[in-house]
């Protein structure tokens, strides 16, 4: 990656006039690797096979094949292969700049007029090839290798802002201490213009070739948002203890049809400055202590697993040259469209105390309290068979309900010439429940698992987390060992349905971090820690790879785990995933975890040469971390362990010159 950058802050009509004027420019090579296959391969492959063969007609590379025949490829893919036999260089341009004028009026210097104009504009190519490699297909009598262009994918990507206020500040000196008025307008829009083209092996001519759809030649794509705004505030000071702050905002986007545009905003904000009150005035161990209040409502547009651009205007796609009712009719299918979308709207109700006690800042933090509520929630939602296009579509249903604290906590023990020490901490408790769905009983939230199409186990249930698991309770022996295919009857019907499947809260409660920062003349050490209490996470490591009969080479070349449990190291749980197996809750691990961020140490030479100074250090980023979870990592943000890439553990030494 190479970037440039520029920035001028010149001071104009006497200082009436500033410009803040920055622009970056970055140009970006990459090759993208294959990530889902080659890291699910470095898993499932055998690791007692080769990685080279030199007879293999497969270049050079060890691959497993069926037992039948050695040139039709069977199971897991050489990841190795994957990786160096498939080459997908992503080439970016990217400017970024934007140019702000401040001006104070010359006849009112207390008012002044803000314009800020940006740019984000950047173009991109993809191109994806192979070589002789694991892509090869067998055509009843020899291997068929598929080398060339498979995919290649233009883009063009243009975001443009503009922000302009006006605010007047006014200081006085009777009760209304100071006030500022500000008020503007923002307007946001973002461009999305593309086309893709897909390559396919043909048989008859032997080479890839571009797959042509008649109704879209060349696979373009184009979508487009804008977002503009109208907003005021106004802040108030009064005897330099009571503050107030008022704001209004209207906001409107072009996803919503007209009649539905525009959403409301207000707020309010009260802050109570505490020490100047004459009862705290002349108590020497309080410093600083702050009661905050504050009420408003807020909106968004953004769509959990928004398929598509304008969900609510009635639009067409081109249909599938491979799906068509009259093959070559070149049909179009309509998309599912709600034309009474709204803004999603959260109304946020808190209380806060800043607070800062005895000499040199020994305790100071603050702590928050807060009730949230939003309504009009955007989400995809089945609807009843027959009666539209598609099995579900957008809409605005449902409530959720959240509460919680947040409390930072800053200890600052030692504090003089020679040395410093510093502790900080924060922890946060968060609940949230969906309180209304409307007329559904639940909305399928996503969780997919890596076997089969569309296999979600999380969804948005009545009562519940957002997001929760919904699966089978697993029945166990005396011995504690797995009933594969058991599961408890929970509603006592007899009969194993989805209605014995239940809810699992999925995210944690529960927040944490703490550190500290040590300075002892030239030298400084400093580390940092983050985690969570409770959370679930489905390991579905066990569904790939933790079944007896992966072994088996009609299902893939692969040793898995089996090694382990014929050992008799580990119980044959399962001896595969097959009906409700894999909805079963045995997945499922606690999520819990204290990771240590970073640890860092450094020397600083003084007066290198003048006053000029040399920093020395060296730092771990993800030097460890401590869970009971067994897959790969506890804290992934799907709550899916799948393949993914790994959180490195970074070494680095470096050198920081001041002068």
């Amino acid at each position: 990656r190479f970037s440039y950058s520029i920035k001028m802050n010149p001071n104009m009509l006497n200082n009436h006039l500033k410009l803040d004027v920055n622009a970056k420019g970055i140009v970006t090579d990459k090759n993208a690797i294959d990530e889902g296959g080659a890291l699910g391969g470095a898993i499932n492959m055998d690791p007692t096979k080769p990685i080279y063969d030199s007879n293999s007609p497969f270049g050079g590379y060890y691959q497993t094949t069926t037992t039948n025949n050695p040139n039709v490829l069977s199971g897991q893919y050489n990841p190795l292969a994957l990786l160096e036999q498939r080459q997908r260089p992503e080439r970016s341009l990217r400017f970024l700049g934007n140019i702000e004028m401040d001006y104070k009026m010359h006849f009112l210097p207390e008012l002044r007029a803000v314009v800020n104009l940006g740019l984000d504009a950047s173009e991109s190519k993809i191109r994806e090839t192979f070589s002789n490699n694991a892509i090869a297909t067998y055509n009843g009598a020899n291997v068929v290798f598929n080398p060339g262009k498979n995919y290649e994918e233009n883009q063009t990507i243009t975001n443009t802002t503009l922000d302009s206020y006006l605010v007047y500040t006014k200081e006085l000196d009777g009760l209304l201490r100071k006030f500022d008025i500000q008020g503007g307008y923002s307007y946001q829009n973002f461009k999305n213009d593309g086309n893709k083209e897909i390559y396919q092996y043909n048989p008859t001519t032997g080479i890839r070739e571009l797959v042509i759809n008649p109704n879209n030649l060349n696979n373009r794509y184009y979508n487009e948002l804008n977002l503009q705004s109208f907003f005021g505030r106004t802040n108030l000071d009064f005897a330099n203890k009571y503050l107030i702050t008022l704001s209004f905002r209207a906001d409107g986007s072009s996803l919503f049809n007209e009649e539905n545009r525009w959403g409301f905003f207000p707020a309010a904000a009260f802050a109570w400055k505490l020490k100047e009150e004459g009862f705290l005035k002349n108590v020497n161990f309080v410093n600083d202590l702050k009661l905050r209040l504050s009420a408003g409502k807020t909106g968004q547009q953004d769509i959990t697993g928004q398929v598509g651009f304008y969900p609510s205007i009635p639009l067409f796609s081109i249909g599938s040259i491979t799906s068509q009712y009259l093959p070559g009719s070149n049909l179009y299918s309509a998309l599912p469209f709600n034309a009474d979308l709204t803004w999603e709207k959260t109304t946020t109700l808190n209380a806060g105390l800043d607070f800062n006690f005895f000499k040199n800042d020994l305790i100071s933090g603050s702590f928050d309290i807060y009730l949230n509520k939003t309504t009009d929630l955007l989400a995809q939602v089945p609807t009843a068979p027959g009666q539209y296009l598609r099995d579900s579509f957008i809409t605005n249903v449902g409530e959720t309900e959240g509460k919680g604290f947040e409390l930072d906590l800053n200890i600052k023990p030692i504090s003089n010439d020679n040395s410093t020490l510093e502790f900080y901490s924060n922890i946060a408790y968060n609940h949230v429940k969906i309180t209304n769905l409307g007329d559904v009983e639940r909305i399928i939230a996503g969780g997919g698992l890596p076997t089969g199409t569309n296999v979600n186990t999380q969804v948005h249930a009545l009562g519940y987390q957002p997001g929760a698991f919904w699966l089978f309770q697993q029945l166990y022996d005396s011995n504690g060992n797995v009933i594969p295919g058991a599961f408890v009857d929970r509603n006592d019907d007899g009969q194993i349905t989805n209605d014995d499947r239940y809810y699992i809260k999925r995210t944690p409660n529960w927040t944490f971090g703490f550190g500290f920062n040590y300075n002892y003349k030239n030298w400084d050490f400093g580390t940092s820690f983050r985690g969570q209490i409770g959370g679930q996470t489905y390991n579905s490591r066990i569904l790939t790879s933790g079944w007896i009969d992966a072994s088996v080479p009609t299902n893939s070349n692969s040793l898995s785990n089996v090694l382990d449990f014929y050992a008799g190291e580990a119980n044959p749980d399962f001896i595969n995933f097959n009906g409700n197996e894999k909805f079963s809750d045995y997945m499922i691990e606690d999520a819990s975890f204290l990771r240590c961020e970073n640890i860092v140490l450094g020397y600083r030479f003084n007066k290198l040469y003048k006053d000029s100074s040399l920093r020395v250090y060296g730092a771990i980023n993800n030097a460890f971390i401590v869970t009971k979870y067994s897959g790969q990592d506890p804290e992934n943000f799907g709550g899916i362990d799948n393949n993914f890439y790994p959180r490195p553990r970074v070494y680095t030494v470096g050198l920081s010159l001041d002068f």
